[in-house]
């Protein structure tokens, strides 16, 4: 969280499939809740969701994109999620935030650009 504030000075980009792989973990909570406070969360993740329409743009997957990703994938890495967002940023000329170790490695032991690769101390 002590990020955030740097962030505005970036333009920002999401995913629509970073909040569908979100939403699986949410849901999962928010059922772990008492029912009594399930709206309220829910409420919450709501108002989440628009202030990301409302502050940043959407990195749309492009058919190059999904190419890169299933080459991605062909060459051994299993997380499709992962493989998207990282062929998005570089198709896209965007760079990836993220503090997924495992898709470093990975991109690195194949050779593949890992400037797109950014860690949140980076930002």
């Amino acid at each position: 969280m002590r990020s955030l504030p740097r962030l505005a000075r970036y333009r920002l980009y999401y995913s629509e499939l970073s909040i569908l792989e979100a939403l699986w973990k949410i849901s999962k909570y928010i059922q772990s809740l008492p029912e009594g406070q399930r709206s309220g969360a829910m409420e919450r993740v709501r108002q989440g969701l628009e202030a990301i329409e409302d502050g940043m743009e959407r990195a749309p997957v492009t058919a190059e994109a999904a190419a890169l990703a299933l080459r991605l994938r062909l060459l051994g890495h299993r997380d499709m999620v992962d493989n998207l967002l990282y062929a998005t940023a570089l198709s896209s000329g965007l760079k990836l935030l993220t503090v997924d170790e495992e898709l470093r490695r990975f991109i690195a032991s194949k050779g593949l650009p890992a400037s797109v690769l950014a860690a949140p101390e980076e930002v």
